[in-house]
């Protein structure tokens, strides 16, 4: 798992290296294009443009394949105008007094040192995720997982072309032109009527589609919910697998009779876990002893379920037709038989705006913001004197 910070940084060594520049040999010198008066040289986007390569696996001969040949001219494109619109921006903050001081470096060197921490938290959360619980190992006991972080760090700075003060530097231009943005941009916030109709917007699309709430930026909306769990007699996986490659070919009426016919053979032991279940056996017990969920051990909990498809029809349907307390007669899903105990039923809930206001206030002003700057960004492009030279790609 790549965490958010090392994500950072790999973004700030794509995106910024027009702001320090890099090391220009031989013909690297070439000019591709001017922002008001100032160069953008072959040697910076060759780069980034290595980099991109990388990262989307471009080699040689794809890039030197006919049919790709607009795509890749569409991608070169692509980064001198990132080149382009960074060196715009770096000029106007530049202008406007925004410089890099002994306090942002200072700042920008923490910033540094809180990568290194946070990638060695991740190699050690990656290594306790590896190493068996039941096991004792020894041997990590006393990592230097901050010396292991730094040095993977330094690997791919070396590998960029950049040391760690190059870097660092580059972390306090970004630093430098964040400040500068948020400056341009602090007197625009959201009015009480904007945030009115951005919580009414989003709310009755919340209500009209709740499988999009867990990317929602505001909860406005919870569904009905109940709480469940269930004994699951399974169906051997390759019965699983054959229904579903069916289904996948189309076949679904074939799909379904080979369904029937599997289902018909776990029926008896189906059958004789509902029957305990009905007649009073503890369901914790039934789970443990008959259910085949992975999902269900050592859940507490159980599942919270909502009618948004998260769960095959059938669970989901069954689910919310019981009371509290009452167990589902078998029913049956591509997976097999399912015996559904409902433990809680969770009315729905419509926040009030005056509950959100806060929220809204600081996502609709964000919004505004972002809307602001791009406007701004825009004009700045259109006013600047570019001259791009693509035949030198």
């Amino acid at each position: 798992m790549i965490i958010k910070r090392i994500v950072s940084f790999v973004l700030l060594l794509i995106l910024g290296v027009s702001i320090i520049g890099c090391g220009i040999n031989d013909n690297e010198d070439t000019v591709v294009a001017k922002v008001n008066g100032e160069k953008i040289t072959k040697g910076e986007f060759n780069k980034l443009y290595d980099q991109v390569k990388q990262n989307y696996y471009i080699t040689e001969e794809i890039e030197n394949d006919p049919e790709q040949k607009e795509t890749i001219a569409e991608i070169k494109a692509d980064i001198l105008e990132q080149l382009i619109v960074q060196k715009l921006i770096v000029q106007k903050a530049k202008d406007a007094g925004f410089v890099v001081t002994d306090e942002i470096l200072d700042q920008a060197r923490t910033e540094f040192e809180n990568i290194i921490a946070e990638v060695a938290s991740q190699m050690e959360i990656m290594d306790n995720n590896m190493q068996d619980e039941q096991e004792e190992d020894t041997e990590d006991q006393g990592k230097d997982y901050v010396g292991e972080a730094r040095a993977f760090v330094e690997e791919q700075l070396d590998a960029m072309g950049q040391t760690e003060d190059e870097y660092i530097e580059l972390i306090a231009q970004q630093i430098v032109i964040d400040n500068y943005v948020e400056e341009l941009v602090k007197d625009v916030n959201a009015n009480e009527q904007e945030i009115q109709e951005y919580y009414e917007e989003r709310l009755q699309i919340q209500k009209e589609n709740i499988s999009i709430l867990a990317f929602e930026e505001v909860e406005l909306y919870s569904p009905e919910e109940v709480r469940v769990k269930h004994v699951l007699i399974k169906l051997p996986q390759e019965d699983i697998d054959q229904y579903n490659a069916m289904v996948d070919e189309g076949k679904t009426e074939e799909a379904d009779k080979y369904l029937d016919e599997k289902l018909k053979a776990i029926e008896p032991k189906a059958m004789e876990v509902l029957e305990k279940a009905q007649n009073g056996q503890e369901f914790e017990k039934l789970i443990e002893e008959y259910g085949e969920d992975p999902g269900m051990e050592d859940n507490d909990v159980g599942y919270i379920v909502r009618q948004d498809g998260s769960f095959v029809p059938q669970f989901e349907e069954a689910a919310f037709s019981l009371e509290e307390g009452e167990i589902s007669d078998l029913v049956a899903s591509s997976y097999g038989y399912h015996i559904i105990k409902l433990y809680e039923k969770m009315p729905e809930k419509v926040y009030t705006l005056e509950e959100k206001y806060d929220e809204l206030e600081q996502v609709v002003s964000q919004h505004k913001k972002i809307d602001a700057w791009t406007v701004m960004l825009d004009e700045w492009l259109e006013k600047a004197e570019i001259k791009r030279y693509e035949g030198r790609l």
